[in-house]
């Protein structure tokens, strides 16, 4: 049995369900309407429903022809439709042979009632050797058989034409492993296959980049062939060493110019005090009223009793027991 020829048989099938329910609805009004409008002429009688039947065929052809196969590409339908039979989606394929292991991306699509069956094959070391491609195949469920074309061979290696037969498994969930064999036609050697489809979407979408797909394969291959995949030794980056420079601030003059500088912003400063208060007792003078601003002292006077302080002190006499006088 072909899964596939449940496409045919569900678009036909609702096809005439709906043309008969249309007749058996409409039918009997409209032959009223007919014999109302022309008569009981047989003639006319014959071309109005030859002119129905047509309709009814164009309606039937745009079912199944357009309507259902637009239908059809949507994988929730044909998942409904084809039911435990669904085997489309993405597999990976194992190949063993004498001394041969490749293992092979097979991509199976929807093409209207049937199916597009496509992909591609890499060596341990990851490198693609051919691709493949369904010119023929016949489906008697669970077994496929099939006639396959190499598009990177010139055929001189006898490697470009091949025939296949995969048997997929039964249950009652749609298929999630398949195997049989692969044979190219100038050969007499045999190839075993395995199949295994792709269940996870993140998988699906890590083989189209190149480090996500030797991230699948480097799985895949351990599960297959109970080996691991080649990989390049990636040589770690250099680490940057970078020497830390602390910069220290020198002085750029003695603290005594300091101090000299400080004593004379200082004095500066008491001669505009001297000259603000000068200039407020003028003022208070001409007003006949004392001036209100009360001059209040600055951390630079402070500096400047300090500093006045300590050179008191250097000045003072030692008295003989040892103390400032």
């Amino acid at each position: 049995m072909n899964p596939y020829s449940r496409f045919g048989l569900v678009s036909n099938t609702v096809s005439a369900a709906a043309i008969l329910t249309v007749l058996a609805l409409v039918g009997p009004q409209m032959l009223v309407t007919l014999e109302t409008v022309f008569g009981a002429d047989a003639g006319t009688m014959v071309t109005a429903i030859g002119g129905s039947v047509v309709v009814m065929v164009v309606f039937w052809l745009a079912m199944t022809e357009a309507i259902f196969p637009t239908l059809f590409r949507f994988n929730s339908v044909r998942r409904m439709v084809l039911g435990k039979y669904y085997f489309e989606g993405t597999w990976l394929q194992s190949e063993k042979g004498n001394d041969h292991e490749r293992l092979s991306v097979i991509d199976i699509q929807p093409n209207g009632k049937g199916f597009i069956f496509s992909g591609y094959s890499l060596n341990k070391d990851l490198e693609i050797e051919s691709n493949t491609l369904i010119e023929f195949s016949k489906m008697e469920w669970p077994f496929m058989t099939y006639k396959h074309r190499n598009s990177l061979s010139d055929g001189v290696d006898g490697k470009r034409d091949g025939v296949g037969e995969l048997q997929f498994e039964m249950n009652r969930a749609a298929s999630r492993r398949y195997n049989g064999f692969v044979q190219f036609v100038r050969s007499a050697d045999r190839v075993r296959v395995e199949g295994a489809k792709l269940t996870s979407n993140k998988e699906v979408k890590s083989l189209r980049s190149l480090q996500g797909r030797r991230k699948v394969f480097s799985e895949y291959w351990d599960l297959f062939f109970n080996s691991s995949v080649a990989t390049t030794a990636v040589e770690p980056e250099p680490k940057i060493v970078r020497d830390v420079v602390i910069e220290t601030s020198k002085p750029e003059a003695p603290v005594a110019e300091v101090l000299e500088r400080m004593e004379e912003t200082a004095a500066r400063v008491e001669r505009r005090k001297s000259d603000h208060r000068r200039s407020s007792s003028d003022r208070s003078d001409r007003s006949g009223r004392p001036d209100r601003i009360v001059p209040r002292r600055r951390a630079s006077d402070w500096v400047k009793s300090t500093v006045d302080a300590a050179e008191s002190l250097q000045d003072a006499p030692v008295s003989a027991e040892g103390g400032k006088k």
